[in-house]
């Protein structure tokens, strides 16, 4: 049988990993892409559930003749949807479409 030497810092080169920087999105890959999704659920459903708050605080003010709280909490409403709205539309751009830092 006849082995050939094998350079261990020329392997290790090859099978080198490389990770993003603590603090930046690593949308390229699989995991990257699930958690930036999942993190935008969790805003939306949160957001939905301050809705759903301020619908019923609104109603309740509303039919206890505080008019102008409810309105407040109408325009809360209305402003929450259009964050959630550009949550869900706007997509963020990949790695490879981002222009590069400028030094």
């Amino acid at each position: 049988m006849r082995s050939e030497p094998t350079d261990v810092r020329s392997r290790s080169a090859q099978t080198r990993l490389t990770r993003t920087l603590p603090g930046r999105p690593a949308d390229e890959t699989d995991e990257g892409v699930r958690t930036a999704l999942t993190t935008r659920i969790v805003i939306v459903l949160t957001i939905i559930l301050g809705q759903l708050w301020a619908l019923t605080v609104g109603l309740e003010a509303y039919l206890g003749g505080h008019t102008g709280q409810a309105w407040l909490l109408a325009t809360f409403s209305v402003v929450s949807f259009v964050v959630a709205l550009a949550l869900v539309r706007v997509e963020l751009p990949t790695r490879s479409r981002r222009r590069p830092r400028q030094r």
